[in-house]
């Protein structure tokens, strides 16, 4: 760190360069960020903008002040060192020089700061000698002795007159106008004059002061030093972890792909055999029953020769009808062969198309997280480095000009410091499914049975529905009376035991309640009235909490509640936020959906997105849910015609998404999209009361549940693999 006995000749070069010409700085004029440029150089970079403008080096975003380049600040202090450095080496090239006390042009020794000018032998020993330039001592420097290697700033500022009012040339400056940028004035412009009624200090206060807060900035971001320069490892990690995950990724596929085509030619090849033993049987048949028929012939052959003739062309004819049939099959397998052969090849072109893609653009958000490290490290060392130097300088007009802005850039540095980058790592991973050639789930054409759910009565609703562990439905809605209720069922529609909740006291919303299966036996619901809870299936114990004393901020009413594979639940609200909490109904942060979702009416967690189903704007979406805002991946396709509009959506086990569309003349289907949700697989009509849509079962067999809102109806389809 420096110090007081902080030399010149330590500081880097750079230091006193501009970047941009790479000469000595001329006139510096400093940013907000502590880079410094001539002002004849920044003002090409001004001129090209309007409002903001970028800063060469560190890539920081600042103002374009009214007044242009003149509205920048100029750094003094660096001034005045710059102007000392020249001042050395315009010495060492010629010693001959107008003196500033005689007048003559003769060898000089020495340069008076106050006179601002070079002295003879005589007029040097003048100064030192005589009372009446007794103040001019201390800023005389005798320059052949002066080494600009070992002076120190210290002794750099001492030599320098302390600034005079800019209104009284002659009046020493003892305040800063904080109003006019620390302006130096005097007493009588701050009393009397033009800075009257700004804000005053006196420097050596004011000085101390910023001490102070640069101190507690530099402290601060001391500590947080190891967190910056850990980025840059970070990234060089993850872009190896992202190499390695695409090279193993499409190397596996790679494998899947030769596994799949040696499967499908083994089964072409056993089809094959078993239909040429078939033909084989079926002409050892044909021979024997012709030779039997030659026999018969032969014993009756006066009486029905003609006949047996006859009969014997139709069996022939019968039979080649069969072994052409056969050979048509044979053909047929052979083309379905090649067909999927090719579909397995382009499968494994589009996944192998996916991963480049995938690859590409990870690779350009790591050079994003990139970029702002290197343009962090780079303001955090000029930063660093222009803080520690005017503090060595141990000059109070130093400090009062320069530290407000060096700590104001300090504070800014913090939070460019202090960024996180919480998904970093997961650019390393590629998001495509591990087994990318395994079998798809089907739907049965129409539902394997329908049964009337027992325990609800005329005027309840059924809003919510969901599966449990002991191949029990849970089922909730809304019940007259500002109650709602939570029904468990089997797969009879018996019940197997309800409970009904009082709403939420004082909420202006009716009490329509939604559920998802949480646990083995838990399953989170939340109530239209803005409540959410945790309902134990087996004996019906319900822990509660008003949304309101978990999110103050909370708006609207609830949509609808589902979780992830972690235990946490999302609330999705009327006004376009979703509210996570933990397994224990502690609030972890809120996701603000895009602003193209309208009414979230039913949500799924599917992989690293969140499955919106939004009927206002008749759409439905897959929306990420890292950072606090959510930003669109992919829309669904929906069903064929116009004003659809989706209702519910689920997931099975093999990630297959399932939603439930509905439109006003009272139609409703259920389509089945591929496990990356970019694909329409199925469409299947359900019963125009369709409401809401769940996987259940999976220990026994998984099967698609469909409920009715009003009728009280339960329909199960039937889930196949292919």
């Amino acid at each position: 760190m420096a110090s007081a006995s902080t030399k010149l000749g330590d500081i880097e070069e750079r230091f006193f360069e501009c970047s941009l010409c790479l000469e000595s700085l001329e006139d510096p004029k400093a940013l907000p960020c502590l880079h410094r440029y001539c002002k004849k150089c920044i003002q090409k970079v001004i001129a090209e903008k309007e409002d903001k403008f970028n800063c060469p080096l560190c890539n920081e975003e600042c103002d374009v002040p009214p007044e242009g380049v003149d509205g920048l600040k100029t750094d003094f202090f660096v001034k005045s060192v710059v102007e000392f450095l020249q001042l050395q080496d315009t010495f060492k090239k010629d010693n001959v020089r107008r003196c500033r006390g005689c007048k003559e042009t003769k060898e000089v020794n020495s340069y008076c700061f106050k006179c601002r000018g070079f002295l003879c032998q005589h007029c040097y020993q003048f100064h030192l000698d005589n009372d009446m330039v007794e103040d001019h001592r201390p800023h005389l420097l005798e320059l052949q002795t002066v080494d600009v290697r070992s002076l120190t700033l210290e002794k750099l500022s001492s030599l320098t007159e302390d600034l005079r009012c800019a209104v009284h040339i002659k009046h020493m400056a003892q305040m800063c106008c904080e109003s006019c940028g620390n302006l130096p004035t005097c007493v009588a412009c701050c009393v009397f004059g033009k800075h009257k009624g700004h804000v005053t200090h006196e420097v050596q206060i004011l000085a101390k002061s910023e001490g102070e807060n640069l101190t507690a900035v530099m402290t601060e971001l001391e500590e947080c030093k190891d967190h910056l320069y850990e980025l840059p490892k970070r990234v060089a990690r993850v872009r190896e972890e992202l190499a390695a995950n695409v090279k193993e990724g499409m190397e596996n596929t790679r494998v899947e792909y030769e596994e799949a085509s040696e499967r499908i030619l083994k089964e072409a090849v056993e089809e094959k055999g078993l239909l040429q033993k078939q033909r084989k049987e079926i002409l050892r048949r044909k021979k024997e029953d012709c030779s039997k028929i030659q026999r018969e012939l032969e014993e009756e052959m006066k009486k029905i020769k003609e006949k047996y003739n006859n009969i014997s062309k139709e069996r022939e004819q019968h039979y080649d009808g069969e072994v052409k049939d056969v050979d048509k099959m044979t053909s047929l397998v052979d083309e379905k062969s090649s067909v999927e052969a090719e579909k397995l090849q382009q499968k494994l072109h589009g996944y192998e198309e996916e991963f480049k893609a995938v690859k590409e653009n990870n690779e350009k958000r790591i050079d994003g997280v990139a970029d702002h490290a290197r343009h962090t490290i780079n303001r955090y060392e000029n930063f660093t480095e222009t803080a520690k130097t005017v503090q060595a300088s141990h000059d109070e007009w130093t400090e009062a000009q320069c530290l407000p802005d060096i700590t104001a850039a300090g504070k800014a540095l913090i939070v460019a410091v202090r960024k996180e980058f919480g998904d970093l790592e997961s650019l390393s991973k590629t998001g495509i499914g591990d087994s990318l050639f395994r079998n798809t789930i089907v739907i049965t054409d129409s539902h394997e049975s329908v049964v009337d759910i027992k325990g609800i009565v005329s005027g309840w609703q059924v809003t919510g529905i969901t599966g449990s562990s002991d191949d029990n439905v849970i089922v909730t809605g809304y019940t007259p009376g500002n109650k709602s209720h939570v029904t468990v069922i089997n797969r009879e529609g018996g019940v197997v035991r309800q409970d009904q909740i009082e709403k939420v006291s004082g909420s202006q919303y009716e009490p329509f309640r939604y559920c998802h299966s949480l646990t083995e036996h838990v399953t989170a619901t939340a109530c239209q009235s803005n409540q959410v809870g945790l309902y134990d299936n087996r004996n019906g114990n319900y822990v509660k909490k008003d949304i309101s004393n978990i999110n103050v901020n909370w708006p609207g009413a609830v949509t609808n509640v589902t979780s992830d594979m972690l235990r946490n639940i999302y609330v999705s609200g009327s006004e376009g936020k979703v509210l996570v909490l933990d397994d224990q109904l502690n609030y972890l942060r809120t996701i603000k959906l895009p602003k193209i979702i309208k009414f979230a009416s039913d949500l799924a967690v599917h992989d690293d997105h969140l499955i919106v189903c939004d009927h206002t704007a008749k759409r439905s979406c897959a929306v990420t849910m890292q950072g606090e805002v959510a930003v669109v991946a992919y829309q669904f396709t929906g069903p064929d015609g116009e004003d659809w509009r989706p209702r519910s959506v689920c997931i099975d086990s093999t990630n297959h998404i399932y939603m439930l569309w509905w439109r006003g003349s009272g139609g409703r289907v259920i389509t089945q999209y591929s496990q990356d949700g970019r694909q329409l697989l199925t469409t299947r009509q359900v019963d125009k009361g369709a409401w809401c849509v769940a996987t259940v079962g999976r220990e026994k067999g998984e099967k698609l549940m469909v409920a009715t809102r009003s009728t009280m109806k339960l329909y199960t389809f039937g889930l196949l693999k292919e």
